[in-house]
């Protein structure tokens, strides 16, 4: 009897004892790598032969996790370091987790607000409508045409993000602190984005503001970026496209104008290939800058869920050219010394 009688109290302490909620840790990763052919790569319009990382995909890993907090709420965070694959580097030379460091809570029906280094509201809506999906090779989001002078922020550093979702629309919106002393508005930038989505039918608006650091006048540089967007399907077509617009106001001299048109189509044509065309179409107000038009032409292949085979064509031409106003295929402003420039890059991805 006196045992049945421990056993009743040891189980009645476990009862009351709290309930610690349910926690998940994921490692997770992409390692993209690729061999690339590029003509007029040089002064003298040599063709460039390389082995390269992010082709589809950049190469990444990081850590992601969550914990239930109980009555709706968890909390989470991410933690995400770009790499170079062809050569184990990291991208962003003396920082880690360059990507993604952020923390935060969420609700189910009231939406997440997290604070760190994280991707942008104008970032995370026109990834969903660029026809290559950000791929390095080739986009040209997220800058606005041929120039990284025209880019938006891709992440921010010091910042606060909401996410909501309300049935078929989505809100996100930013903030990041400048951080100066005696200055509320040096260097600090903000955004927001509006989605909204009908069956297969989705449509987007997305601003981005940043503001340069303070000069001594108390005066500081201003740029702005917004865009319209939407893309729908049609069984295994999905069609895509919009607008964005780039203007930039220095402390000293003329104001900048750019505009960059986009559209695409993704063809899934079995189940293990999906065949990708793009075009881009660069205007610029700008004295001496090209206005510059690129096409894509993308192949991808599954092996498995986890790992695909690609191959990505795309040629561009300018209708003016210098070195640093004009980059047709790529991202960085020297590759291209000549009116047009074809880019092949053939490569293999792998998710774990």
């Amino acid at each position: 009897m006196k045992k049945k009688h421990y056993l009743a109290a040891a189980l009645a302490g476990a009862a009351s004892l709290p309930v610690f909620a349910q926690s998940s840790v994921t490692l997770y990763g992409v390692i993209d790598t690729n061999l690339e052919v590029l003509n007029h790569a040089s002064a003298t319009g040599d063709t460039l032969v390389r082995e390269g990382s992010g082709g589809l995909s950049n190469s990444r890993f990081g850590f992601k996790g969550t914990e239930d907090l109980g009555g709706g709420y968890s909390a989470f965070f991410w933690l995400e370091a770009g790499i170079n694959s062809n050569d184990g580097s990291n991208t962003t030379s003396g920082v880690l987790f360059n990507r993604q460091a952020a923390v935060g809570i969420s609700n189910a029906s009231y939406g997440s607000l997290s604070a760190g280094l994280q991707y942008t509201a104008m970032y995370d809506i026109l990834e969903q409508y660029d026809p290559m999906g950000y791929a390095p090779h080739y986009t040209w989001f997220p800058t606005t045409g041929s120039s990284d002078d025209f880019s938006y922020k891709a992440r921010l550093n010091n910042s606060v993000k909401y996410v909501g979702q309300f049935g078929g629309l989505k809100a996100i919106a930013d903030y990041s602190f400048g951080g100066t002393a005696g200055s509320f508005q040096s260097s600090a930038a903000y955004g927001a984005g509006l989605q909204y989505a009908i069956g297969t039918l989705s449509a987007a608006f997305a601003y981005d503001y940043r503001n340069g650091a303070v000069t001594t006048a108390g005066l500081w540089t201003k740029s702005r970026n917004w865009s319209l967007s939407a893309r729908d399907e049609f069984g295994p077509v999905t069609v895509m496209g919009g607008y964005e617009h780039y203007l930039y106001n220095p402390t000293k001299g003329a104001t900048v104008s750019a505009a960059l048109w986009f559209g695409g189509v993704r063809y899934r044509i079995v189940p293990a290939f999906q065949l990708t065309t793009a075009l881009y179409y660069q205007s610029n107000q700008t004295k001496n800058v090209s206005n510059s038009i690129m096409g894509v032409l993308s192949g991808d292949y599954s092996l498995s869920k986890r790992t695909d085979l690609y191959a990505t064509v795309a040629y561009a031409a300018a209708t003016r050219y210098a070195n640093g106003t004009y980059t047709p295929v790529g991202v960085t402003d020297d590759t291209a010394y000549g009116p047009n420039q074809t880019g092949v890059t053939v490569g293999i991805r792998h998710r774990f």
